[in-house]
């Protein structure tokens, strides 16, 4: 049974991307955190990371998909939209947006409501 996910086309072929498990999370976190300027330039470490994420979140529906193969599956033109799908369906924010992640479930989509303010805000 395949997990809900985004469904993309990668490789000619189209693959259900999942959201990362919890435990995936807690591994990759601060792998992700190197994404910071992913997009504004993209060498060995962003690339070594978006395989890392890519090859963690398709094996919970592609046991057999290895490291090696998702690289040749994710290129320049789709690596945004596939980090995206996975961090957005695992409830993260990409790094450079400004908007909190829409949840797939129709939750709330400002789910940073009841985060305390930021240290330079004031509060009435």
């Amino acid at each position: 049974m395949m997990i809900d996910g985004v469904a993309l086309r990668m490789g000619g072929r189209e693959w259900i991307v999942p959201p990362l498990t919890l435990g995936q999370m807690r591994r990759l976190l601060p792998r992700i955190a190197q994404l910071k300027d992913f997009g504004a330039e993209m060498g060995e470490v962003e690339i070594d990371v978006i395989v890392d994420l890519v090859a963690a979140a398709l094996s919970r529906n592609y046991p057999g998909v290895t490291p090696q193969q998702v690289a040749e599956l994710v290129d320049l033109g789709n690596a945004r939209e596939v980090v995206q799908a996975i961090l957005t369906g695992s409830g993260l924010k990409p790094a450079g947006e400004a908007q909190p992640a829409a949840r797939s479930s129709g939750e709330c989509a400002d789910c940073t409501a009841s985060s305390p303010p930021a240290a330079d805000t004031q509060s009435p």
